[in-house]
């Protein structure tokens, strides 16, 4: 099963569950009106994808990127409300748990909002330490999270984990058994660690599904979104200061310099 707590859960119940799991929801953690504003500022931009041909993604195939679903990237910029998400302190206290003993700071890898159509197919399982190729075992270089915008339910292909795979070779397969779909109501925060097995299932409802999604890394690891270009100086000095050190504009120990040597990026965003 994939483990549920509830919202007033502590930063130290999630982190206790991801390292036994790697995968754990949290109920009800965003407000309505949270929602409802990420839906409003995300809505021009999910209604020009519908002209889009199926599956253009510029990599990968039908397998990892199933046509019949929408995908917006470089959301921070589109939208305030998701600012508010990515910043959750629950998030960041799971994030400092996790990710900061093994490096100075961490910094988003990604963001996404994905909303499968009615007639999506289910995403191949896949682990997120792909994108390295590094052995395992290894120590956690990723936290991803997905905030359920509409209800994930069996019919609509909420995201579907194997608990416990986060601990597992590289080698070992999933019985269909042992793969177990996020369940979740509006407002609530699924979060799993990189090498645990997970994918979007099918929606076979008749409405679409609205996920927003980031993922969190090692401050040394390469970003799969270039958050430089996602979030320009120009924009990123009208953000929060913590906004701006989670795209990137800090040092990671002696990593990131820029203008003189040992410079720390955040420098260069302030008047």
């Amino acid at each position: 099963m994939i483990q549920t707590l509830s919202v007033n859960a502590s930063p130290a119940e999630v982190v206790d569950v991801l390292h036994r799991d790697g995968c754990v929801v949290v109920k009800s953690l965003a407000e309505s009106k949270v929602c409802d504003l990420l839906e409003k500022e995300l809505a021009p931009y999910l209604a020009a994808k519908r002209d889009e041909p199926p599956n253009n993604a510029p990599y990968g195939d039908e397998d990892f990127l199933p046509a019949k679903t929408r995908r917006i990237v470089g959301v921070i910029a589109k939208s305030r409300a998701y600012r508010t998400l990515v910043t959750h302190p629950v998030i960041m206290a799971v994030c400092d748990a996790m990710l900061l003993p093994n490096s100075a700071s961490y910094q988003l890898c990604t963001t996404a909002a994905l909303v499968p159509d009615p007639g999506s197919k289910a995403q191949a399982l896949h682990r997120e330490d792909q994108l390295w190729n590094l052995p395992s075992p290894h120590p956690v270089l990723e936290v991803a999270t997905m905030w359920a915008i509409s209800g994930f339910t069996i019919e609509n292909g909420a995201t579907h984990l194997v608990p416990g795979s986060n601990l597992w070779w590289d080698d070992r397969a999933a019985r269909a058994d042992e793969i177990i779909p996020a369940v979740m109501e509006r407002g609530s925060l699924l979060l799993w660690t990189d090498h645990v097995l997970h994918g979007a299932g099918a929606n076979r409802s008749n409405a679409p599904r609205f996920g927003a999604g980031a993922a969190y890394i090692l401050g040394w690891l390469r970003q799969e979104e270039n958050q430089y270009l996602a979030v320009p100086p120009e924009l990123a000095r009208t953000l929060p200061e913590n906004l701006q050190k989670l795209v990137g504009y800090q040092l990671n120990g002696g990593l990131g310099f820029a203008g003189e040597l040992g410079q720390d990026p955040i420098e260069m965003l302030r008047p």
